[in-house]
């Protein structure tokens, strides 16, 4: 068509795919869509007309405007004289805001400025909405319109440019800014800081949404750092690379046709704006790139120093780099920190781009990358030295849409979502040493095109375990499908049954050092939910979910020798399974082509209204009713709700401790309650139970709060255990189900716990119980029954679900240090009200103090969408050659938080050999005690563990925070192989040794270390011979002075200070170093050594007058 001479092309078609796609095909067309997503059909449709008339086919408007009895008239009525009619202004008008302090900026974004009186900060604010700014409802990300990430950039520039700054020295994206689709605005301010003595200046980027609540906040999505660089005017010549020759002599080009395809399947609903990547031509290891904007919106470029759509394109061919192909582009990754970002020159519609890794070459395949922009002609537009992206999932965005509108949620409530993890840049990974225990191979030979024979099966571990021995190579991977039940199979008797079986092969694995560096990934089908409302058709296994309850725990102690994953039953998930393996992650369901992973996420207040199920008609059923969190419930219901017939049941019945007295007390409230003995495991006494309620007051429903805890380590843990714990929960629970489903009841409460989902060490059979609970509800409501399954996190009352063999205040103690203090009767009894009104078979209600969770180690998965942790934390360098039962872990390295940001192995690679040791016994001493819950100074390092009062689950708990302390994985047993803290600590340092020599200071020739290690190496040294009589102060603040990156004492402006202490010229303090120090080669480290403190800081800011 375009080669027949048509320009202008409508497309009729309920979105604008075909226009985008169109345009990459035809450069000087016009293309309009009749229909745009999200948009109403009157209005699109009539936009349409409106583009088409200003191209000059324009519709018959008569026939437009027919309907509505609109006729055309002649304009002007009467003819112009010419003449002009000013208004004469009175005074200066309350209206002018240059008079309130509010200058103009004419940006696009911003409109004005406020100057601060005090400082020279400044306000830039402006409103964006997509009726103001259409180009940004192009951008729509996983369903919701957000600014995009280059939109800071650009607001970042234009405030630099207000306060004369040229270089955006820093800028991290904290927070995403939706924008409503309703073309409602968003109220945006830019703050600058005032200049500081190295002239930098904070920046920060807010939002509130116009029609906002009054409670709601302003958000801060952007902090960051403006600075000026004083650089001389760039030049093409000066650039890395001549932009003039185009496209670059050797680039060999990339077929970019079906980017923005992947990118939609990922979650990217691109409209024409941000759709403006036209070539991309690849050299060694760099990329190079076309990018340009819509050719209707090139004069719109004029107003913006870089136009976000143009530098989002730019942003696309990113993915590029490392040789990727396009399935790998997208996967929902969006800017995350820029730095080093310098603008040379403003407007362009058209980009050329360079792009490369950071840093050396051994930095190819990080995460952050450097971008070097020309205009069309290879003029210089800009660098940027370095930017990182991150991935983005549907619960972040969700999160930011309902804080930008002020929704306000739950104290305190959860549920379990699922987010889908990208998986593009392991799109082509392969079976690897792979293997499956079993009779049968998943089906994975045929559907991954496998060679007969190349994924081993083996009928069980012995067997796998004779053809290791028999010089089979161990597998890295070892696929284990559990067992599930058939269609009328008792669901009890087989998740006694699975839970057992699956629990026997989890300790022969653990037990066996032939795979000890394998993993073993238990694989079911139907055994969680990623449905947010589930149906008749959805496939969910009962006897399989406490697999993943059982396992969690077992990861809890042995992290990650075992992973789960959840498949659908299809080709297409089992053909994803290597890109799954390749993630890593603990626990993955797998739909299709999506991988999804567990991630609690915020209850909206909004979600449900609490329905009148309480009241005092029909009778209320409470198993152990008699016990702790039962007694409350049951007062509640009375006190709080009105219910007036209570049947409460129990082991012991009314011979249970208090049950006469709680009898009495109800029934001084006005309650008519029956205290029962009834095994609720046994069916058929819970039939004759149900049975003996009377006619005239039936059952409206039931709380089933039942339950027995067993703990035991997963090593040690025994069937007789597991069978103990899952009667009273879930064989009661099945019975209570089936017995009941057919009574039209209100209410199916089934009290469950946190430890099914995450925090289960110690716990692996009540962890189990507890999913099938879960399972259980999701079970009912697929059936139109009413339920709710509440995975409780712990309650303050004490619950005597142990026994007197748990400690419950120990228990209350180590949780909380883990991030989850308990909460207390009155806000359990709140959110047990709540949650009848919320549409979700299974929620969370438990605390969460993200602080006390961030440091205690690393943050469980399930976990990391709540937990917003204040510190990024780096990758540790890959060491090497570590031997012994200790390995290099994939996991990132938690920084030492009393070192400036630095590891553990980094702050040890700047002390001496002695002060090793006793920097690692500090260390192992201060997390015994925070698992003691006692103070460093308490623990006696030459007492054994168990006589510091550590158990089993305390000893998994060490081992997880000095885990996460020293980046080693370490086993289970590591209390027990060193049974004190000295011990621990020499074999800590041995294991660490390896990586700390490599990051040792190098020496030069002459035996001194270089001038980037010398403060912290000299003043390490004076703290190891520091004299016995130095006061305890002054030694804590040698440490910690030799631990200061020196870095930070060069941007303090005290490095040179410092090292002027150690020079013959500075003996004196005053510069007139004495003829004897020079003498002894200028060693002031006797001078240092005898300072106190006081001298030290005297001397290291000039002010020493001795």
């Amino acid at each position: 068509l375009s080669q027949a001479g048509v320009s202008v092309f409508l497309e009729v078609g309920p979105d604008a795919v075909l226009t985008a796609m169109a345009q990459n095909a035809v450069d000087d067309g016009e293309f309009v869509p009749g229909l745009r997503r999200k948009q109403g059909e009157c209005e699109a449709l009539v936009t349409a007309l409106a583009r088409l008339h200003t191209l000059g086919h324009g519709p018959d408007w008569a026939a437009f405007y027919g309907p509505t009895g609109a006729r055309r008239v002649d304009l002007p009525t009467y003819a112009f004289e010419r003449r002009a009619f000013w208004l004469t202004a009175a005074g200066t008008s309350v209206a002018d805001a240059s008079h309130l302090g509010q200058l103009a900026t004419g940006h696009p974004l911003m409109t004005s400025v406020v100057v601060s009186p005090e400082g020279g900060g400044v306000v830039l604010t402006g409103r964006l909405s997509v009726t103001t700014h259409p180009w940004i409802a192009d951008h729509d990300v996983l369903g919701t319109v957000l600014l995009p990430g280059t939109g800071y950039v650009e607001l970042a520039l234009r405030a630099a440019e207000e306060v004369g700054c040229d270089l955006i020295d820093e800028l991290v994206i904290e927070a995403l800014m939706p924008l409503p689709e309703d073309g409602g605005g968003v109220a945006v301010q830019v703050v600058v800081g005032a200049s500081d003595e190295g002239g930098r200046r904070s920046l920060a980027v807010y939002s509130r949404v116009e029609d906002a609540p009054p409670q709601v906040e302003w958000t801060r999505h952007v902090s960051g750092y403006l600075a000026t660089e004083n650089r001389e005017p760039v030049t093409p010549e000066a650039f890395d690379v001549g932009y003039r020759v185009w496209p670059p002599a050797g680039a060999e080009p990339v077929d970019v046709s079906s980017v923005y395809d992947y990118l939609t399947a990922q979650g990217y609903h691109y409209g024409p704006m941000f759709r403006g990547l036209k070539a991309v031509w690849r050299r060694d290891k760099e990329v190079f790139a076309e990018v340009a904007l819509p050719d209707d919106a090139r004069q719109e470029a004029a107003g913006y120093r870089m136009h976000p759509a143009l530098l989002d394109a730019a942003l696309s061919a990113t993915d590029f780099l490392g040789g990727r192909k396009p399935q790998d582009v997208g996967a929902s990754m969006l800017p995350f920190s820029w730095s080093g970002v310098s603008l040379h020159a403003g407007g362009a519609a058209r980009f050329r781009v360079r792009i490369n890794w950071t840093g050396s070459d051994e930095a190819v395949g990080s995460d952050a990358v450097k971008l070097e922009l020309a205009d069309e002609h290879g003029t210089p537009v800009a660098t940027v030295e370095s930017l990182v992206v991150r991935a983005v999932t549907p619960d972040r965005v969700s999160a930011a849409a309902a804080a930008s509108t002020g929704t306000r949620h739950l104290e305190s409530m959860y549920r379990m979502g699922w987010s889908q993890l990208p998986v593009g840049a392991h799109s082509d990974a392969t079976v690897g040493r792979w293997a499956v225990l079993g009779d049968a191979d998943l089906g994975l030979t045929a559907d991954l095109g496998l060679t007969p024979g190349a994924l081993p099966v083996h009928a069980d571990l012995a067997a796998l375990r004779a053809a290791v021995d028999a010089g089979t190579e161990t597998p890295e991977l070892v696929l284990y499908p559990v067992p599930g039940a058939a269609r009328h199979d008792d669901p009890t008797e087989v998740t006694h049954r699975t839970a057992t079986q699956v629990l026997a092969l989890i300790q022969d694995w653990l037990s066996d050092d032939r795979f000890a560096d394998s993993r073993l990934m238990l694989v079911t089908h139907g055994g969680v939910l990623t449905e947010t409302e589930p149906t008749a058709e959805t496939r969910n296994d009962l006897t399989q979910a406490p697999v993943w309850g059982l396992v969690r725990s077992a990861q809890q102690e042995h992290g990650d020798r075992l992973a789960l994953v959840d498949l659908d039953g299809s080709a297409t998930a089992r053909r994803t399974l290597p890109a799954m393996a390749s993630l890593r992650e603990p626990e993955v369901a797998v739909r299709g082509s999506e991988v999804k992973v567990p991630r609690l996420a915020r209850v909206s207040a909004a979600e449900g209204e609490t329905p009148q199920v309480w009241g005092p008609a029909g009778t209320v059923l409470v198993t152990g009713g008699t016990g702790g969190l039962g007694a409350v419930l049951a007062r509640h219901l009375v006190g709080a709700h009105g219910v007036r017939h209570l049947l409460l049941t129990s082991r012991r019945g009314a011979d249970s401790p208090g049950a006469a007295a709680l009898h009495d007390e109800l029934a001084a409230l006005g309650a008519h309650v029956t205290v029962t003995a009834c095994d609720t495991a046994d069916r058929d006494a819970v039939a004759a139970l149900l049975a003996a309620i009377p006619a005239e007051q039936p059952l409206t429903a039931v709380v089933h709060a039942a339950g027995v805890m067993d703990n035991a380590l997963v090593d040690a843990l025994t069937a007789d255990q597991i069978t103990g714990v899952f009667r009273p929960k879930v064989d009661a629970a099945w019975h209570l189900h089936e017995l009941t489903r057919d009574l039209g009841l209100k209410a199916f409460v089934l009290f469950s716990s946190v430890s099914g989902l995450a925090m289960g060490a110690g716990q692996g059979n009540y962890a189990a119980a507890n999913r099938f609970l879960d399972a259980l509800a999701a079970h009912r409501t697929a059936q139109g029954l009413p339920a709710v399954s509440l995975a409780w996190g712990l309650w303050a009352t004490r619950t005597g679900l142990g026994g007197a063999g748990v400690d419950e205040d120990l228990e209350e103690q180590r949780m909380a240090a883990k991030g989850l203090p308990a909460l207390s009767s009155a806000e359990a009894l709140v959110l047990f009200d709540q949650s009848l009104g919320l549409a979700a078979p299974t929620l969370v209600p438990l605390r969460i103090d993200a602080g006390a969770m961030t440091t205690s180690g690393a943050v469980p998965a399930v976990f990391r969408e709540v937990v917003q942790s204040a510190t990024a934390r780096p990758s540790r360098p890959a060491g090497g050659g570590r031997t012994g039962r200790a390995t290099p872990r994939t996991r990132d390295t938690a920084p030492d938080p009393q070192s400036g940001g630095q590891s553990l192995e980094e702050r040890l690679a700047a002390l001496p050999d002695q002060e090793r040791d006793r920097v690692l016994l500090d260390t192992v001493r201060t997390h015994v005690a925070a698992v003691r819950h006692d103070e460093p100074e308490a623990i006696d390092v030459g007492k054994g563990f168990t006589e510091l009062g550590l158990d089993s689950l305390a000893a998994i708990e060490l081992r997880n925070r000095l885990s996460s302390a020293t980046g080693l994985r370490l086993p289970a047993t590591l209390m027990f192989d060193y049974p004190n803290p000295t011990a621990l600590a020499k074999f800590l340092l041995e294991e660490l040794l390896p990586g700390i020599e490599a990051l040792a200071p190098a020496a030069s020739p002459g035996g001194v270390a270089t001038a980037t290690t010398t403060s912290a190496t000299t003043y390490s040294s004076t703290t190891a011979s520091a004299g016995a009589d130095e006061p305890a102060d002054d030694i804590e603040l040698r440490q910690r002075i030799g631990a200061i990156p020196v870095a930070r004492l060069r941007e303090a402006g005290l490095l040179d200070a410092l090292l002027r202490l150690t020079s013959p010229d500075t003996a004196n303090g005053d510069g007139s170093g004495s003829e004897a120090d020079t003498d002894k080669g200028g060693d002031r480290s006797d001078a240092i050594k005898s300072m106190n403190v006081e001298d030290l800081v005297r001397a290291a800011l000039g002010t020493d007058k001795s």
